[in-house]
């Protein structure tokens, strides 16, 4: 799915209730991580619950993205599924110069996150951040 795709089905969700339940389910597609990774190095500090992401390159000419991400909470692990739609397939330079807060507003992440879930959706952006600076 695009990030215009995405926009456009969050976008349709008026409810609050409505837009929750579609990022869980974002979240429940995703593939499961190998527990192997789920280690304090790649554990997101600032979530409520605890979650973890990885991310490395991807063969390619140029090598791009790929994140992994798991967390206890559905909604996180939905939050992170976004981020992987946004950040996944795109060459480190690339994915350092999205503007997050930009995507946050076209999303209305703001109106569908409690101040704490948008402080830890920071904190994932920023674990990836710092992935994508250390393998530019």
């Amino acid at each position: 799915m695009t990030l215009e795709e995405l926009e456009k089905r969050l976008n349709s969700l008026a409810d609050r209730t409505l837009r929750y339940h579609y990022i869980i389910q974002l979240g429940r597609r995703l593939p499961p991580m190998p527990s192997e990774l789920k280690t304090e190095a790649n554990q997101v500090r600032g979530c409520m619950s605890p979650a973890w992401l990885a991310g490395g390159l991807e063969d390619g000419d140029p090598p791009v993205l790929r994140f992994v991400g798991d967390s206890e909470s559905v909604i996180v692990k939905g939050l992170f599924a976004i981020l992987a739609e946004v950040y996944n397939g795109h060459p480190p330079e690339e994915a350092l110069a999205v503007d997050l807060s930009d995507v946050f507003e076209r999303l209305k992440l703001g109106e569908a996150l409690s101040p704490n879930r948008r402080n830890g959706f920071y904190s994932m952006v920023e674990k990836i951040r710092r992935v994508a600076a250390s393998l530019a």
